[in-house]
């Protein structure tokens, strides 16, 4: 069996494949577009990722103690601010 023994299902299947092709080409400048800028944006996201990894580094794990021990005196104060 094919779809030459269902001719309603080939004709819808047709339009829908032509209603595709179609949808793939109004959209092709936008996808093409998209590629270029993520091309662009990939050396950036790089450079991000190295930075980040840089600055972790040097705060981490000591700011997660430190902010640690500040919840701590703001929850044994009561919340109270000790700025004034």
């Amino acid at each position: 069996m094919s779809l030459n023994d269902f001719p309603e299902m080939k004709e819808l299947f047709e339009k829908l494949m032509a209603e595709k092709q179609e949808l793939v080409a109004k959209a092709k400048p936008f996808r093409d577009e998209y590629n270029a800028l993520h091309a662009q944006a990939e050396p950036l996201e790089v450079k991000m990722r190295e930075a980040a990894k840089q600055f972790r580094a040097i705060e981490q794990p000591r700011m997660a103690e430190i902010d640690q021990q500040l919840s701590a005196i703001a929850r044994s104060t009561g919340g109270k601010s000790l700025n004034g």
